[in-house]
């Protein structure tokens, strides 16, 4: 039971944590000086991730959001970064449970989201822990 609640409160915190960095980039907030140094169209996650990130979908997010759904919302996106789009999935869903999810599990889920909009895969894995997702810009998939 400890174990649990420990959990708990780490997710919570974690919940915390990324609720104000989202209220900061709504803000304007400067978040990553660079502007971006690479596109989700480099294949920034690995195919291991998304495989992992299906059954997080199906049972988390395939209620709300049909396999078609992001493809025509991340066009919406275009430009952000791809931590913005993180920390608004991370903060805001699962909408009855809003943060329920480790950062790992929600990665995992994005690699999904990116492979079925028709991303491609690379070799070396999303990381949302090193400041990686500021440098990664939202673009067109490549055809």
């Amino acid at each position: 039971m400890i174990r649990r609640a420990s959990a708990a409160f780490v997710r919570r915190r974690t919940w915390l944590e990324r609720t104000g960095i989202l209220i900061a980039l709504t803000f304007g907030v400067a978040y990553g000086a660079d502007g971006g140094v690479g596109s989700i169209a480099d294949g920034v996650y690995t195919e291991a991730q998304a495989d992992a990130g299906e059954p997080l979908y199906a049972k988390h997010c395939l209620t709300c959001h049909d396999k078609k759904y992001f493809r025509e919302r991340l066009k919406l996106w275009h430009g952000q970064s791809l931590e913005v789009f993180f920390m608004t999935m991370a903060t805001t869903m699962p909408e009855n449970s809003p943060g329920l999810l480790y950062d790992e599990e929600y990665v995992d889920i994005l690699a999904y989201i990116l492979s079925i909009s028709r991303y491609a895969s690379g070799d070396e894995p999303l990381v949302a822990t090193d400041g990686s997702f500021d440098r990664i810009l939202i673009g067109a998939p490549a055809r």
